[in-house]
């Protein structure tokens, strides 16, 4: 891939990104539209969000914290995320 391809994908990509910061801020008047979406979103869709959001934070402080501290190997890390975080 030459550099004006890179450059030109890199483009529209920045000014995609743009577009939709603007187009939200202009959207977002007060912290409910912020926080949960106007009360225009589906249930279902909050519920993932929230879903995927607890399994990030927790594989990312909870679970890595305790693996570093209790000299656990990448293996343990990945059944404690896997398996107790999605039963809990």
């Amino acid at each position: 891939m030459n550099t004006f391809t890179l450059g030109l994908i890199v483009l529209i990509y920045l000014l995609s990104l743009t577009y939709l910061g603007i187009r939200g801020y202009r959207q977002t008047k007060t912290s409910s539209d912020y926080l949960i979406a106007g009360r225009q979103i589906h249930p279902f869709v909050m519920a993932v969000s929230y879903g995927a959001t607890f399994i990030s934070s927790s594989a990312i402080i909870g679970f890595g914290g305790i693996a570093a501290n209790f000299g656990m190997g990448l293996i343990w890390l990945t059944f404690l995320n896997m398996f107790v975080t999605v039963a809990a």
